[in-house]
């Protein structure tokens, strides 16, 4: 009886190459007019602006562009009395690239990286010079399709060795603009509208959901509106008023393949936010809305990767394949809490108008079945200030600050070695003043992480039965001793002595009385007796 083998054709995504490198990033950061010149610096604060990072794949490189921004604290050279320590900022860019050999411009990349060292130095009283050790890693992937034997049958000794892949592919992605648009009116309370200074939109609330060949989104925004009041005559003027209100939305992106059971990662980017006065108590407001939406499927393939027969020869095709391996994924939410103060400099605070948060993840790692991610949250804050009405009017103050936060995602499985992908986003903000000085943030983010290990597999892609030239003996008639003693070596398994002396699991199991087919140790001895 002839072997048949069943084949499927897959597409994976196959790693070409992986590589890292370390690489010097210098530059300066310049004291801006108005600060004092510098004494001594005191410590140098940098991070990566890990959204802005661009790559570029060519023949065997990769080029990795960016930016670091860099906060340094400093003694000022300044007279007895006056405030000493003083805070600058800067940006410093960088391109280089990672030698990644058998890459190629259609090909994807994946890029990360870390700031391992920063040392500064001071050779003039206005400029800080900088200098970064950055940690570069590149892995280079592509699209291939190959047909595996997924099953094979054939004669009653025939001997097939399966595996199970979980690979992820990639089903598409696509943006899309929408132009969301809403009259919000004035709250009872509040004054008329004179005139609108600046309307901020931030997405609250989203439920994504995948359809056939579709992402669709339905959602809300959070509108705040700044506003000149009018005020009657003889009473206070305040001319600075906010309001707020919801507006929901619905977008969808195209995906052609998407179903329903898939899963999906979006992004949002509010562009050109904008009001219009309608009438003295109605805003007209729009915004575009850009959707990012990214439809991904993990797959349990089960394929063939070896097969042999004691009592046939074979000729076994395989390829090698080098893949990402999905070890699990799994997303988490963490709410940051916490109180800021507002510079010494600034004014009290009357009533805080609005507070934008943007998150960035510092640094990832992997424990035993967890993913730790830390990150910062950069808060913006508007508010109304407190001032007499003897000072000059200037209500409206801004100012910033920094939340850090650290948060595991569970992932059974994961281990230190292998990789980390991790997204965040911002899901609400919500703010509250606590005092003239203070003023409370809760900010929640989403976080999604997924853990992949490089594996390589040699998978079948055929197996023929070779016919025996006349005369010659087939395998099962050549002479061999009807039992043999065999000492298990470090690293064997059951398939690799059956296949070495063409017997089969089977017959070594109930020669031995092994209860688990799996479990045998170094130094165990063996009886291999001759497949029937």
């Amino acid at each position: 009886m002839g072997v048949q083998v069943v084949k499927d054709l897959f597409k994976v995504t196959q790693v070409v190459a992986e590589a890292k490198t370390q690489v010097m990033v210098d530059g300066t950061v310049t004291v801006p007019n108005g600060k004092p010149d510098i004494l001594k610096v005191l410590s140098v604060d940098a991070k990566l602006n890990t959204a802005d990072i661009e790559t570029e794949v060519i023949e065997d490189k990769v080029i990795i562009e960016g930016s670091i921004d860099v906060k340094v604290m400093y003694v000022a050279d300044v007279a007895e009395g006056d405030q000493p320590v003083h805070v600058m900022e800067g940006s410093i860019s960088f391109s280089n690239f990672i030698k990644v050999p058998g890459a190629k411009p259609d090909m994807d990349v994946r890029v990360n990286a870390e700031i391992e060292y920063v040392q500064f130095d001071v050779d003039s009283p206005r400029i800080a010079d900088v200098r970064i050790v950055l940690q570069l890693s590149a892995k280079v992937t592509e699209s291939v399709q190959v047909e595996i034997v997924t099953d094979a049958t054939g004669p009653e000794d025939l001997q097939v060795l399966k595996e199970t892949l979980k690979l992820e592919d990639v089903i598409g992605e696509d943006y899309n603009q929408t132009i969301v648009k809403d009259d919000i009116t004035v709250p009872e309370g509040k004054p008329d509208i004179e005139e609108i200074i600046k309307v901020d939109f931030a997405v609250e609330e989203k439920e994504v959901k995948v359809i056939e060949d579709k992402v669709i989104v339905d959602g809300t925004f959070r509108v705040n509106v700044l506003y000149v009041g009018v005020a009657p005559e003889g009473e206070p003027q305040q001319p600075v008023h906010f309001m707020e209100a919801t507006v929901p939305f619905t977008t969808f992106v195209e995906v052609p393949g998407a179903e329903p059971d898939m899963s999906v990662f979006t992004r949002f980017e509010v562009e050109a936010a904008r009001g219009r006065r309608k009438d003295a108590r109605t805003v007209t407001v729009e915004a575009v809305l850009q959707t990012f939406a990214k439809v991904t499927q993990t797959q349990e393939i089960e394929v063939v990767v070896d097969a042999y027969s004691p009592s046939e020869e074979l000729e076994v095709e395989k390829k090698l394949l080098k893949v990402a391996q999905v070890i699990g994924e799994d997303e988490a939410q963490v709410v940051v809490k916490d109180v800021l103060s507002i510079p010494q400099e600034k004014p009290d605070i009357e009533e805080i108008y609005n507070v934008k948060a943007s998150v960035s993840i510092d640094e990832t790692s992997l424990i035993a079945n967890k993913a730790i991610i830390e990150g910062t949250i950069d808060i913006e804050t508007l508010y109304v200030a407190d001032v007499a009405e003897t000072e000059p009017q200037q209500p409206l103050h801004f100012t910033e600050g920094e939340i850090s936060f650290t948060q595991f995602v569970e992932i059974p499985g994961a281990e230190e070695d292998m990789d980390l992908e991790v997204h965040a986003e911002v899901e609400h903000v919500g703010f509250s003043r606590k005092g003239p000085r203070e003023y409370e943030v809760t900010v929640v983010v989403a976080l999604f992480a997924k853990v992949t290990e490089t594996v390589e597999i040699e998978v079948v892609t055929d197996i023929i039965e070779i016919e025996v030239a006349p005369g010659e003996k087939p395998p099962e008639e050549k002479e061999k001793p009807s039992m043999t003693i065999y000492i298990v070596q470090r690293g064997d398994s059951l398939w690799k002595i059956a296949k070495r002396y063409n017997t089969t699991i089977d017959a070594i199991v109930k020669a031995n009385n092994i209860k688990d087919p799996d479990k045998i140790l170094p130094g165990q001895q063996l009886i291999i007796p001759r497949a029937m």
